[in-house]
């Protein structure tokens, strides 16, 4: 019976102690140029999108874009004006282009992207460093721009080895990619996939493209995080926490005190 007292207050201390250093909370991946506002080595907006819309690094005044590599992606064409391919950085807010959008996309809700990536039939991908670990529940987040005066046909895809998930727009939108066409607006999509025991240390790969050269397709504010599992020392414990531990160092005190005095007796009975 002594033995159960004390394997029972020592799972309850033990219980008490873990649910106070564990705890769940969403941890953000790293992804390189999230915000397309890093510019490659030696440049600055002012030289790389006020510049040189292409690589051929003709001076036009009124360019808003820079066709060319982006920090940290891959991507399928940059500038091809045979072929109408481009992908690059784009000044959202340039006066010449102002007419484009009514709003921007936001970082954290609260401070604006001016500078975005922009695409017509071209894709921008990365595999970023973390891989897969199987129960993680991966959720990529990624605001498509819809200009005033052309559609936006771009997708965002999640990729988890072989599996692959499209993005869609939020349901608090209450809108359909359809219903976003030429609004001036930016939306949020949203992909989530939880990873499986044949994911483990599989690629995750986010993948930003165009449908067609007809219009471009705008991207900004990229967010990745999963669902992992973190150890938090000094975490506030919850209410029923604080009980559980009590009740389990109650519990041991109470078989302390019993052994105490069981050995009193017994010195009295000797003596």
């Amino acid at each position: 019976m002594k033995n159960i007292r004390i394997l029972t207050s020592s799972m309850l201390c033990a219980a008490g102690l873990a649910a106070l250093g564990a705890n769940a909370n969403a941890a953000t991946i790293p992804v390189a140029d999230p915000l397309f506002d890093q510019f490659p080595s030696g440049q600055t907006q002012a030289t790389y999108l006020n510049f040189g819309c292409g690589p051929s690094g003709a001076t036009r005044d009124d360019c808003a874009f820079a066709d060319n590599t982006v920090v940290g992606w891959t991507q399928t064409a940059t500038f091809n004006e045979t072929t109408d391919q481009f992908s690059g950085q784009f000044f959202v807010g340039f006066p010449v282009v102002s007419n484009s959008f009514s709003s921007l996309p936001m970082i954290n809700a609260t401070t604006s992207e001016p500078i975005v990536l922009r695409e017509a039939d071209a894709t921008t991908s990365q595999i970023v460093s973390t891989t897969a670990v199987p129960g993680v529940t991966y959720t990529l987040n990624v605001d498509l721009g819809f200009e005033t005066f052309a559609d936006n046909n771009g997708s965002v895809d999640l990729m988890v080895g072989t599996h692959t998930v499209v993005a869609t727009p939020l349901a608090s939108d209450g809108l359909t990619q359809a219903q976003m066409q030429e609004s001036g607006n930016w939306f949020d999509f949203e992909a989530s996939y939880t990873a499986t025991s044949t994911d483990a240390g599989a690629p995750i790969e986010i993948l930003l493209s165009s449908q067609t050269h007809f219009g471009f397709a705008f991207f900004g504010n990229v967010r990745l995080t999963g669902s992992l599992p973190a150890v938090n020392p000094v975490a506030t414990p919850e209410p029923a926490t604080w009980a559980m531990m009590l009740i389990g160092f109650g519990g041991m005190a109470g078989v302390a005190v019993r052994r105490s005095l069981r050995r009193r007796n017994a010195a009295g009975l000797l003596a």
